[in-house]
C-alpha cells in the first residue's frame, strides 16, 4: 500500500489511536473483507515472523521493518499470514527494498487487486482499530486485543458500517438490526442485512423460521462490510442461545516462558488469551487466574476481574513459577480452557547466587534483566546456585570477544561458547532436565576473556 493511498484511507475509517508497540505473542481480531464475501473473521495468536510470499520472496516481517520498532513485534502482516494458516487460504504480495522493506499486498484467497491509474484501480488496505495504516503491514504494529482489518477496494469506499443486533430471539418473533456509519454513527440506507435491507434511519425487521445461530453482516457495495453480530433462535421454552451451541469456546494463553524474555523487571509480565467460538454463539466472558507451580491443591487466584478483555499483566516475585489458566465462557455457558506457564527469574544480585570473591564485577546496563549483569574476565571465576526443581536456565549473552563458561549440575558438566554477537537477555544456557529434587549449579569462567550471567531461572 503506497503512503498517499494509505493517508486518504485514514479519513474512511476512523475510530480509535492507532495500535502501539506490544510484546508478543499477541492474541487480535482479524477479518479479511473481499470484494464480495468475508474471507476470514475471528480471533488470531501472532507474532513478528519471517514471512514468504511468492511474488515476494521470504523477508523477515517483524514490525523492525524501517525501524517502526525496535524489537520484534507483532503486526498487519503477522496476524494477515497467522490467519491464513489458520482458516486454510493463501494470500500474496510483492516485496518493496531496499528503500521500503515491506510487502505490498496484492492476493488474498481468490481475491487480487486490479491495478490503475490513481485514483483508480481496486486494492488491498490495512486498518489497525479502524485507523488506515499509513505504511505497509510489516509496519503496522498491533497490540493485545486489536482489530486488524483487510479490505479489498476500501479506497473506493465512502466508509465503513456497524452492526448492532438483538443477541436472542425466538423462532417467527421479528427482530430489528440497525446499521449506521463507523465514524459518525450515523444510521445508512440501503443496507443488506441477511433478508432485509436498512430504512432511512439504518433499520431492518428480520425474522428467522428455524431455531439455530445466525452470523448477520451488513453489506453495502460502496461501504466496507461490517463485523459479524450472532443472533441465537432459540425454541420455547429454552433459554437463550442454549438451542443450537453445545460446543465449548477453542481458548488458548499466552505467556512468555521467562518473564526476562519480554520485560527487564518481574513487573509487568505482559498476558494475552482468546476464544474461538467457531459457528457458536460467540464468546461472553474471560476469566483469568494465577497460582504458583509446584502447588496443584493451591486456590485460584484472579488475575483481574471477570470480562472482555484479552490481555493483562503479572507482577511476579523473583524466582518463582507461575501457571495461568484462562476460561472463556460463550453465551450458552459452555466453557473452554487453557493454561501457561512463566518462570521470574532470580537476578545476578539476589542473594541466593553465590559468587566467587575474585573475578566477578557487576555491570550496569539499561537492557539487562533487573538493570545489571555480572561479568567475569578471570580464569576460574565462579557462580553457584542451590535449587529445588526440573532444570535451570543461565540468561546471558554473547559478547564479541566472550569466553567460555563451564555448567556443572550435580558433577555432570558441559562447556558453553560465548563469543558472538546478541543483546542482553537474548542468550539463553540451560541444563539437561533433572529429576525433581534438590541440586547445585556451578558456573565457572575457562579464562579472561568475558562471560556475563544476568540471571538464572528455575523450571520446578
Amino acid at each position: 500500500m503506497t503512503i498517499r493511498r494509505s493517508l486518504l484511507l485514514a479519513s474512511l475509517l476512523a475510530l480509535t489511536l492507532p495500535a502501539a508497540v506490544s510484546a508478543a505473542p499477541t492474541a487480535v481480531d482479524v477479518r479479511i473483507e473481499g470484494k464480495t464475501s468475508t474471507i476470514f473473521d475471528g480471533p488470531v495468536t501472532t507474532d513478528g515472523k519471517t514471512v514468504t510470499t511468492a511474488a515476494g520472496g521470504t523477508h523477515v516481517c517483524d514490525g523492525t521493518n524501517m525501524g517502526a520498532s525496535p524489537v520484534p513485534v507483532a503486526n498487519a502482516t503477522s496476524a494477515l499470514d497467522d490467519a491464513a494458516i489458520k482458516g486454510g487460504f493463501t494470500w500474496d504480495g510483492t516485496w518493496s527494498g531496499p528503500d521500503y522493506l515491506d510487502y505490498f499486498i496484492t492476493r488474498i484467497a481468490g481475491e487480487t487487486q486490479i491495478e490503475a491509474a490513481f485514483p483508480g484501480g481496486e486494492y488491498w488496505s490495512v486498518f489497525v482499530n479502524g485507523i488506515a495504516a499509513p505504511t505497509g503491514g510489516c509496519q503496522a504494529l498491533v497490540k493485545a486485543g486489536d482489530e486488524v482489518l483487510w479490505s479489498y477496494d476500501a479506497f473506493n469506499k465512502v466508509g465503513g458500517l456497524k452492526l448492532a443486533a438483538p443477541e436472542s430471539t425466538r423462532p417467527n418473533v421479528p427482530i430489528v438490526a440497525r446499521a449506521t456509519d463507523i465514524a459518525t454513527g450515523a444510521g445508512v440506507a440501503g443496507v443488506t442485512i441477511g433478508s432485509g435491507t436498512t430504512d432511512a434511519d439504518g433499520n431492518a425487521s428480520l425474522t428467522f423460521a428455524e431455531p439455530g445461530i445466525y452470523a448477520l453482516k451488513a453489506d453495502k457495495a460502496d461501504r466496507v462490510r461490517s463485523r459479524s453480530a450472532r443472533v441465537c433462535v432459540d425454541p420455547p421454552p429454552a433459554e437463550a442461545c442454549t438451542y443450537g451451541d453445545k460446543t465449548s469456546p477453542a481458548t488458548r494463553i499466552d505467556v512468555p516462558k521467562f518473564a526476562s524474555d519480554l520485560t527487564r523487571f518481574g513487573r509487568g509480565i505482559p498476558v494475552s488469551w482468546q476464544g474461538d467460538d467457531g459457528t457458536g454463539s460467540g464468546v461472553k466472558r474471560y476469566r483469568v487466574e494465577l497460582r504458583h507451580v509446584g502447588e496443584p491443591d493451591s486456590a485460584w487466584r484472579p488475575l483481574l476481574p471477570d470480562g472482555t478483555t484479552t490481555k493483562g499483566k503479572l507482577d511476579g516475585v523473583a524466582g518463582v513459577a507461575y501457571e495461568l489458566r484462562a476460561r472463556a465462557w460463550d453465551r450458552a455457558n459452555n466453557v473452554g480452557t487453557a493454561t501457561a506457564t512463566t518462570i521470574v527469574p532470580l537476578d545476578n544480585l539476589s542473594h541466593r547466587l553465590k559468587f566467587s570473591k575474585r573475578g566477578w564485577k557487576v555491570l550496569g546496563r539499561q537492557g539487562a534483566w533487573q538493570l545489571s549483569t555480572s561479568r567475569a574476565t578471570r580464569r576460574g571465576a565462579s557462580m553457584s546456585l542451590k535449587f529445588k526443581g526440573t532444570q535451570a536456565t543461565v540468561i546471558t549473552r554473547k559478547l564479541p570477544r566472550g569466553g567460555k563458561l563451564r555448567l556443572t549440575v550435580d558433577g555432570k558438566s558441559r562447556v558453553v561458547n560465548l563469543r558472538g554477537n546478541t543483546k542482553l537477555r537474548k542468550q539463553l544456557v540451560s541444563t539437561a532436565k533433572l529429576d525433581a529434587g534438590d541440586h547445585t549449579l556451578r558456573l565457572t569462567s575457562l579464562g579472561k576473556a568475558p562471560v556475563e550471567v544476568d540471571a538464572i531461572a528455575v523450571q520446578p
